[in-house]
Order: C-alpha cells, then sequence, then structure tokens
C-alpha cells in the first residue's frame, strides 16, 4: 500500500497537465482506483500519492478518473458540508465544516464533460432533508475536494463563513484583552 503524502508543502503545489496519453492516463488511473480502495476514501488525487500531475479519482457512486478536470460552472446555491482528508488524518477523527457549491461542471481530457450535483436539489435546505445521503451532493463536494488538490488548495481554506467569522471574532477579542 502506497503512503499517503501529509506534507502540507507537497499538496499546496498545483500539478502539471497530464499528457494525452491514454496508455499513461490508464496507468495512474488504475494506481489510484486501488489506493483509493487500500485507503477506504472517498477520492484520492494524483499529489497524495506523490505525482505531480492532474489526475484525481472519485468513488461515491461508479469509481470515476478525472485526467485534467477543471470545474468551468459553479451554482449559485451552497451548501455547508462536513469534509475530511486522507492527507490531514487529524481531520480523518474530527472533521471539519465547509462550503460547497450544490453543482458543479467540470470538464476533463478523458470523459468530456461531466455535471456533479445533488440528486434533490430542491429539497436541499429543507426541514429533514438529509445532506449525507444524497450520493450526488456528495459526489460533486468530493469532485470539489480533489480538483481543489489538483490545484494547490486544502479544503481546510474551504472552511465555513461562520467558523471564519467566529475566529476572525476570537481574535479580536484576543487582542482588545492583550492591549488592555
Amino acid at each position: 500500500m502506497t503512503k499517503i503524502v501529509q506534507d502540507v508543502s507537497k499538496l499546496r503545489t498545483p500539478l502539471t497537465e497530464l499528457p494525452k496519453n491514454k496508455a499513461e492516463q490508464d496507468v495512474l488511473g488504475a494506481a489510484l482506483l486501488t489506493q483509493l480502495k487500500n485507503h477506504k476514501g472517498l477520492g484520492l488525487s494524483a499529489n497524495q500519492i506523490g505525482v505531480n500531475k492532474r489526475v484525481c479519482v472519485i468513488g461515491v457512486k461508479d469509481p470515476l478518473v478525472l485526467v485534467n478536470p477543471r470545474i468551468v460552472k459553479r451554482s449559485e446555491e451552497a451548501v455547508q458540508y462536513i469534509e475530511s482528508c486522507l492527507s490531514l488524518p487529524k481531520t480523518m477523527r474530527k472533521p471539519k465544516n465547509t462550503v460547497r457549491s450544490v453543482s458543479v461542471t467540470v470538464e476533463t481530457d478523458n470523459l468530456g464533460t461531466i455535471e456533479f450535483g445533488a440528486d434533490e436539489p430542491d429539497k436541499i435546505g429543507t426541514e429533514g432533508h438529509n445532506y449525507f445521503g444524497d450520493e450526488g451532493l456528495l459526489e460533486c463536494v468530493v469532485a470539489q475536494h480533489e480538483i481543489d488538490h489538483l490545484n494547490g488548495i486544502l479544503f481546510l481554506q474551504r472552511a465555513s463563513r461562520l467558523k471564519l467569522e467566529r475566529a476572525q471574532k476570537a481574535r479580536v477579542k484576543e487582542k482588545k484583552k492583550r492591549d488592555q
């Protein structure tokens, strides 16, 4: 089993495109899917196994290999979601709140254009809606998480606005206490 990269400096580096070589795409895609299964994850990007190419896999519904994916459209509607990351082991024990788009359109070199989104978008935000039972929404969040990895962005940078506001208020209070 390949060890998952945990060095944040390596994870914050945007990756280079994988050449349009089907054999190379297939080999890297297969390696990522194997590691995804071995580590019992929902998604994995190439930099998490030490390969600096724009390839990731998603294993929520059917396994998908995305080669050189780019988010070309995001819904204006967003949802607060709980995420963790194989590269940040502490988050596996204590997931963090993030804010993600409810739907995204992704262009890839190998699969063309893919729409990711909630199975029941009209129910999001309604009383009793189970965000975590909506596989489409989960797949959409995982796609955004993995594409962020390819762009050198960690999900912690997508922390919920509420948490960010609380943290900013706490910093102001701390500064006031120090200044007194």
